[in-house]
């Protein structure tokens, strides 16, 4: 018996408006349910990091301590566990 193991991509959609209108108000990660173990980082232009979480599951809306991240670019970091972390840019739009 041969084991075939498929691995299903993440699609990192890059860019969100969080602005309470009820569409696309979260950062989606699509596929990121089936790589609970994941951890995902998001960094302002500084470095400092904005928003932090394990087992992430679409529902990061652009607040940091509470308040609205201004608009902008941000860094992220998308590590699955599997040694080949995702990275690249995102953008807040709130207008």
């Amino acid at each position: 018996m041969k084991l075939i193991i498929i691995k299903t991509p993440l699609v990192i959609v890059n860019t969100f408006t969080p602005n309470g209108d009820g569409i696309n108000d979260t950062w989606v990660i699509l596929n990121i349910d089936l790589y609970p173990l994941n951890t995902v980082k998001v960094l302002d232009k500084t470095g400092k990091i904005v928003f932090t979480k394990s087992g992430y599951l679409n529902d990061w809306n652009g607040y940091y301590n509470g308040a609205p991240l201004p608009q902008g670019t941000y860094y992220y970091v998308v590590d699955l566990g599997t040694g080949s972390p995702y990275s690249g840019y995102i953008s807040v739009v709130r207008d």
